[in-house]
């Protein structure tokens, strides 16, 4: 990618300047796409400002330049991430292919001693795809991950927590005990 983007006019936010999702072109590879950005007419306004050309008019041929700050895709990833987790906690953990090449490939697997089971290949597989394709995505998923996945530790210990809080507070919501004489009489 280049460092000098263009867009049109119409696919500013009415707002102006701000965050936003914007259709963006690479001036230097020509390649469309949209992306969480944040714009602003000075660039002083921007930590990281790129170069925006904002082409107007019915032929497009009036340019106003503009700045871009891509907004951290980091974060934009570990938000779907956790949604889709969340989700995920009410579905189905079942993925069809609706593939009969994959199962007779997976199943050949199978028959052939590689795996125990189809759904076992196709997570291995799946897996170790992912793993060389998109390995960022990996690890931001599993650092999301463990605030979901059950922890019976972490839950103890959180739910003892709860507890003290829980009995500090009665204890300083409950009345002295007034039937008890200092004397120790009843």
């Amino acid at each position: 990618m280049s460092n000098q983007y263009i867009t049109a006019e119409e696919h500013l936010p009415e707002a102006g300047e701000g965050e936003t999702v914007l259709q963006i072109r690479d001036a230097e590879t020509k390649k469309i796409f949209r992306s969480q950005v944040r714009i602003a007419k000075d660039a002083d306004r921007l930590e990281h400002p790129e170069p925006l050309s904002v082409v107007k008019g019915p032929h497009e041929n009036t340019r106003e330049q503009w700045y871009v700050e891509f907004v951290d895709e980091r974060e934009a990833v570990e938000e779907r991430l956790e949604r889709l987790l969340r989700e995920q906690r009410e579905e189905s953990n079942v993925l069809n292919t609706r593939s009969a090449d994959l199962k007779v490939l997976l199943r050949y697997l199978v028959e052939t001693g590689e795996y125990d089971s189809t759904a076992e290949a196709a997570r291995d597989l799946l897996l170790a795809q992912f793993a060389d394709e998109y390995p960022s995505l990996l690890e931001t998923y599993a650092e999301c991950k463990v605030e979901f996945e059950p922890d019976p530790l972490r839950d103890a210990l959180e739910a003892r927590d709860d507890g003290e809080r829980r009995d500090r507070r009665a204890d300083r919501n409950r009345p002295p005990d007034r039937s008890r004489r200092p004397d120790g009489g009843g």
